[in-house]
């Protein structure tokens, strides 16, 4: 067992990571890929509803817009060579709030850009049939190719779906300029007159419509991991795919409003097949609609692929659920990003329509640009140094912002009121899931010795034993395994290894040869008296912090430590600063016998107060059950007592009987005596086992370690268990 430990610790201290098999081709047809998809096949007659002849300008307009934001994004992909685009730049920027925020929107954006390139896959696969279906039906084909797309993704290695994705992408490029060059032929002049009919309003209106079709670059970045030499590759690799899609759509929105008049584009839902049948002929529609199909696949493939990657980095930050930053182990695809982000997919296809697709499309991947423009501004601030040479490109991050927070306020109301409840949405999952998860990765990092587990939304109660010392490994295995018997639940086994700040927690790791000793010794003990139990080792910059930290990761109701045998004078213990931060149930054990022979028959329940009494009197009739033990619900009242005083002392002993949950037998003791500390000690030698509740109110590490409670667990002449629960006003309001 011990050795399995080991292959498991080692082979998980060496994180999976992709294959870099990309090349400049293969990065740049990515972009194009996205660049050149169902944006411009579908989109365009939707445009040219909104603006009329001069959809030309607008996609000028916006071609130029996006290639200011392109140039932003090049650079920081020459600073930050690192998969997960403008999540990793705002985040390795700007910290977890503004990573979170660009993240989230890019993800949602990004999962809306799927739902137009799967309706564009439809629209153009049923026109192919030539036969009118309802629009459910249309649905049921997008929602079908986007989820035989995520199962391909998931299945094949990345180099045989790249190969794969160049035929479609560049196949669709070869249709779209076959269509460019034949519709010359039956372009006419008097079809873009007058030229904005609806007026300059209408013109810039539409940029916020097709901008999705001028994104395609990003997707660059979300694969940096996957392309050799990034930091020159990817740069390279967005400006080349940007001018590509602009002359392309450029060229693509003359051709379809000079051949085939505005407002019949608007009417159309393959309006590209409209444009083929006048250029080519009566069997036009086929040509074209081969390319929209070929289109939508390849920037369906694209998007899917890549914002799985962006999704993967912030499940692997923890800011999404962990089992989102996991890497398949055979393919290294990510598995459940893609089957995740297919899910909602498939969920919006069947929820809107495309307009409102897209316009949420937009509204996303805008929102997502402007942190990416403030962490380019900051590392020209902060390091001069790193800026371009060439002068204007230091304005980037300004005028991108400017850009894209005015590209913001050209959307209607609808989308806007829409983009609100998605931040709202966002700053729920942000501010009561993911900033604690977020942080405790960032300083710490859990790595479970145990085959991966299959996911689950249902918890089981969990307790969590640190372990140091082998002197109490046995003890705190056994106490434990009485409580998990009683209560049911797993038990976690956790040893901490101290990193130094600044220290790679992976690099630190695989130095961590007397922590796995730590977690070997507590498997064989736990094999040896059929326990069953979780082994975790922690990496954290501080011991006590990723005690606390692992036992927040874990879901822990419980924490089960040891009583510090040595102090470093002047220096509070770990399980004093653990008692102090802790919102977690703590039951600390001082074991003053041999475990083989601490076997208790007269068990001290100290009742002072309610707050601690339950968690104390579960670990009382726990233990009395497994040794049959009788239990004594010790009170102490002043020599002088009052009736109010004696009738409170009354009230706690009965509150104690009415929860005494338990087939162990029980006597009851009020002592008068001024002095219950000296009175506590006193006692300590008629029993075998005394429980006691931590005191409260306590504000620094040193001053629990100078508490009466503190003193008592030292100086009894029995064993001790010392608890302090937390009230679940205090957990929840620490979880938020």
């Amino acid at each position: 067992m011990s050795q399995g430990i080991q292959e498991i610790f080692y082979r998980k201290i060496k994180p999976l990571n992709f294959e870099r098999t990309m090349g400049l081709f293969g990065a740049t047809t990515i972009g194009v890929g996205a660049l050149m998809g169902a944006g411009i096949y579908v989109l365009i007659g939707a445009a040219a509803g909104e603006s009329g002849p001069s959809v030309i300008l607008t996609y000028l307009i916006t071609g130029i817009l996006a290639y200011a934001t392109t140039l932003m994004y090049a650079e920081m992909g020459r600073i930050i060579p690192r998969s997960g685009g403008g999540y990793t730049y705002s985040y390795d920027i700007l910290g977890s709030l503004g990573g979170f925020t660009s993240g989230w929107f890019l993800a949602l954006g990004s999962i809306f850009a799927c739902g137009v390139y799967a309706v564009g896959f439809a629209e153009y696969t049923i026109s192919i049939t030539g036969i009118n279906v309802p629009d459910y039906l249309g649905k049921v084909v997008a929602v079908g190719i986007t989820m035989l797309l995520a199962g391909l993704n998931v299945f094949t290695s990345g180099k045989k779906k790249l190969n794969l994705q160049n035929w479609i992408i560049w196949g669709n490029v070869a249709v779209l300029l076959l269509l460019i060059v034949f519709s010359a032929f039956h372009s006419k002049i008097q079809n873009i007159q007058p030229f904005f009919p609806k007026n300059i309003g209408g013109t810039l209106g539409a940029i916020s419509l097709i901008y999705i079709s001028f994104f395609g670059y990003q997707l660059i970045a979300n694969n940096a991991d996957e392309i050799k030499e990034p930091e020159k590759t990817v740069p390279k690799a967005m400006k080349l795919s940007m001018l590509i899609g602009i002359g392309i759509n450029l060229l693509v929105a003359a051709a379809a409003v000079m051949t085939v008049p505005w407002n019949e584009l608007a009417a159309s839902h393959a309006p590209l097949v409209l444009l083929a049948n006048k250029s080519f002929g009566g069997r036009g529609w086929l040509l074209i609609s081969i390319g929209g199909i070929m289109a939508s696949l390849g920037a369906l493939s694209s998007t899917m692929t890549s914002q799985s990657r962006q999704i993967y980095e912030m499940g692997k930050d923890r800011f999404f659920p962990d089992f989102l930053g996991k890497l398949n182990l055979k393919t290294k695809q990510p598995k459940s990003a893609l089957l995740v982000g297919a899910a909602f997919v498939s969920l919006i296809l069947v929820s809107a329509d495309l307009t409102f697709i897209a316009k949420a499309a937009n509204f996303c991947l805008l929102v997502s640009l402007l942190p990416v423009s403030l962490a380019l501004r900051k590392i020209y601030r902060k390091n001069p140094d790193i800026k371009p040479k060439a002068k204007w490109k230091n304005l980037l991050p300004e005028v991108t912002l400017i850009i894209n927070l005015g590209l913001l306020l050209t959307m209607g109301v609808v989308s806007l009121a829409f983009g609100q409840q998605l931040l709202v949405t966002g700053a729920a999952v942000y501010f009561f899931y993911s900033r604690k998860r977020e942080k405790r990765h960032r300083e710490g990092l859990n790595i479970v010795l145990e085959e991966e587990k299959s996911f689950s939304f249902f918890t089981r109660n969990t307790l969590l034993v640190p372990m140091s010392n082998p002197e109490t490994q046995k003890s705190l295995l056994m106490l434990s395994n009485t409580l998990m018997a009683k209560q049911g639940g797993d038990i976690i086994v956790l040893a901490v290894k101290d990193v130094p700040k600044g220290k790679d927690f992976y690099e630190a790791l695989s130095g961590a040869h007397e922590s796995l000793e730590v977690i070997k010794r507590g498997v064989e003990l736990a094999k040896l008296n059929n326990i069953k139990m979780t082994p975790i080792i922690r990496a954290a910059h501080n011991v006590a912090k990723g005690i606390v930290q692992a036992g927040e990761s874990e879901n822990s109701n419980l924490i089960i430590m040891g009583f510090p045998r040595r102090k470093t004078p002047g220096k509070p213990s770990i399980l004093s600063q653990v008692m102090k931060m802790s919102v977690t149930d703590i039951v600390v054990m001082n074991l003053k016998t041999a475990v083989g022979k601490f076997n208790p028959r007269k068990i001290a329940l100290y009742v002072k107060s309610t707050i601690d009494l339950n968690l104390m009197l579960n670990c009382a009739t726990a233990v009395a059950e497994k040794r049959d033990a009788r239990i004594v619900l010790l009170k102490f009242l002043p020599v002088k007592y009052s009736k109010r005083q004696k009738r409170r002392a009354d009230k706690l002993i009965v509150e104690a009987i009415e929860n005494f949950n338990s087939s162990a037998l029980y006597d009851i003791s009020l002592i008068p005596t001024d002095h219950p500390k000296e009175e506590l000690l006193k006692y300590s030698t008629k029993v075998d086992l005394l429980i006691i509740s931590a005191e409260r109110g306590i504000k620094t590490a040193k001053s629990i370690e100078e508490s009466d409670a503190f003193r008592i667990s030292e100086q009894a002449d029995c064993s001790v268990l010392m608890v302090k629960s937390v009230s679940k006003m205090k957990k929840l309001a620490a979880n938020l």
